[in-house]
């Protein structure tokens, strides 16, 4: 009887492991359908997606950045609605067709265009962004600003959690580059 009743549990955990080990071979399958086969580091998703325009003149540094990370791509993954704009014209022919939440332009030239406010509503943020090639430091002294942010030569996450946590900022009504406590948190 003992043995009958061990032969029938085998016989039960054997027909279990079979029917397991199919589904077993197919880990990782769902992250090639959820994003296109990209790495883990890319997978992110905007818990505030916003309007973005990035101001991609020639020889800067975020157009290089864009170059690298490929940038624009990487905020419509996240779910922003992205528009480019090569120059100061098309960004403000842009600003007033597209309403942006949020602006990126180098931090070279983040102090020479000045965007005023829709009539009846707020401006869009301005964020400059600082671009540093692979094993630059930049000038001995170049010290960024509270708002500017800086990416390094390896990775373009950090302007994507930057996005992220100035629309997270407006949508509070929090300055992006107050001295709050709010908004330091990311």
């Amino acid at each position: 009887m003992v043995v009958r009743q061990f032969s029938a549990a085998v016989v039960a955990a054997t027909a279990c492991v079979i029917s397991l080990a199919g589904p077993a071979w197919a880990c990782g399958d769902k992250l090639v359908a959820l994003g296109g086969g990209v790495g883990f580091e890319r997978v992110m998703v905007s818990r505030n997606p916003g309007n973005v325009i990035l101001l991609l003149e020639p020889g800067t540094g975020l157009n290089a950045a864009n170059d690298r990370f490929n940038l624009a791509a990487s905020l419509s993954l996240a779910g922003h609605e992205v528009f480019i704009a090569k120059n100061a014209d098309e960004l403000r022919a842009r600003r007033n067709a597209a309403a942006p939440d949020l602006i990126l332009m180098d931090a070279s030239r983040a102090n020479q265009i000045e965007i005023p406010p829709v009539s009846g509503g707020t401006g869009p943020v301005i964020m400059p962004i600082a671009y540093l090639a692979d094993g630059s430091l930049g000038a001995a002294s170049f010290q960024p600003a509270s708002c500017v942010t800086v990416a390094d030569g390896r990775k373009g996450t950090q302007i994507l959690k930057a996005v992220e946590h100035a629309l997270k900022l407006r949508s509070r009504g929090l300055p992006p580059c107050g001295t709050s406590t709010d908004s330091q948190k990311t």
